[in-house]
């Protein structure tokens, strides 16, 4: 009980009030939104498929503090799961997902389900004609990858992906002070996960292993930093795990480009964070010099200058990210593309043990 008041007390002063109940409010499963203040919203136009704790906690609060109560179905296969979530933000409860995307109204979907079944849910929602956001990743194969983009080729809806991290405060002012730099990229991220037990269900071998459902978060940022200034082709990457009995926890990717950039990137689960995930990233490209700690504040050198920044409420970009279908300054979706290929390289690296291979884009 102490443990649990320390920690709501901890994310209120990280997260802020509001944040920190939604998030309190999925762990308990119970009430109804309108008690933190979501209003009835105008329209019932969103589809929800996987009801967890992202989905009340993260989806659930960006768009019930956005647009009030503008869920109109949800399914997920946990009956209570889905229940607490259609009670809580008063929407109806499906008993599939076929239903969601089917359901009168609907026009946008949500995918916040495991990991193997964000291409086949995606594809269908597609299909439809609705706007999908699907959380990351976007796919665990390269074949469910290649069919989910042959599908957003020929649909009418927009697809986007759940990257939130270009969408924080502190990569934005990074990016504009990173214009027209020349010259090779270091960028070093340091991620503290959560300790998952064997039956965890990320452990399941269809599930795509941690460098799907963690490690390719910041892949992603890798190829939307390089990227504002060309990313190069070909690359050389290179793991290193601590166990070869579980190679997707304690280990270090590393990616060194023709271009001569330097990226690593450590996934760390030794104990369990009681604040949930940290990171730490360090970036040097040209006479930019920047570390930004855990997105809740970053220290910017600009040659001379020393810039510093506080986020509060920490912002690791997921509201805006979340908010992408009702945005008009939607992220390119190139670089979802060739960072999802990416993860997918190396996701079959630690599957075959494969310590070092070469990677074109």
């Amino acid at each position: 009980m102490m443990d649990g008041l320390r920690k709501f007390w901890r994310f209120v002063t990280i997260y802020g009030p509001r944040r920190a109940l939604f998030k309190a409010a999925g762990r308990l499963r119970g009430g109804r939104a309108w008690w933190l203040g979501a209003r009835r919203g105008v329209a019932r136009d969103i589809g929800v498929i996987g009801c967890g704790q992202f989905a009340f906690a993260s989806i659930g609060y960006a768009i019930a503090t956005r647009f009030g109560l503008r869920f109109g179905a949800a399914f997920d296969p946990d009956r209570r799961a889905v229940a607490s979530f259609a009670s809580f933000f008063q929407a109806e409860a499906c008993d599939s997902a076929d239903e969601v995307i089917g359901a009168a109204g609907v026009r946008v979907v949500y995918i916040a389900s495991n990991h193997a079944s964000h291409a086949d849910y995606a594809i269908a929602a597609l299909a439809a004609g609705h706007d999908v956001y699907c959380e990351k990743p976007l796919a665990v194969t390269q074949e469910s990858f290649a069919a989910l983009m042959a599908a957003r080729a020929r649909a009418r809806g927009r697809l986007f992906a759940g990257y939130n991290r270009p969408f924080s405060a502190a990569i934005a002012e990074l990016r504009a002070h990173c214009r027209d730099i020349h010259g090779p990229l270091t960028l070093a991220c340091i991620v503290q996960g959560h300790v998952l037990g064997p039956d965890h269900w990320y452990r399941r071998p269809e599930e795509g292993t941690r460098i799907c459902g963690n490690v390719g978060h910041w892949l992603d940022l890798m190829v939307h930093v390089r990227a504002w200034n060309g990313l190069p082709t070909r690359w050389r990457i290179d793991c290193a795990w601590s166990d070869d009995r579980v190679r997707d926890d304690d280990l270090t990717v590393t990616l060194t480009s023709a271009a001569g950039d330097l990226v690593t990137i450590t996934l760390t689960a030794r104990a369990e964070p009681f604040e949930g995930i940290a990171e730490t990233i360090v970036l040097q490209w040209g006479e930019i010099a920047a570390t930004i700690d855990d997105f809740r504040a970053m220290t910017l050198h600009v040659g001379k200058r020393r810039i510093r920044r506080r986020y509060w409420p920490k912002d690791v970009g997921h509201v805006a990210a979340l908010l992408q279908p009702f945005r008009h300054d939607a992220r390119d979706f190139r670089e979802v593309e060739l960072s999802t290929r990416l993860m997918l390289a190396i996701t079959d690296m630690v599957r075959s043990g494969t310590r070092s291979r070469l990677f074109d884009f």
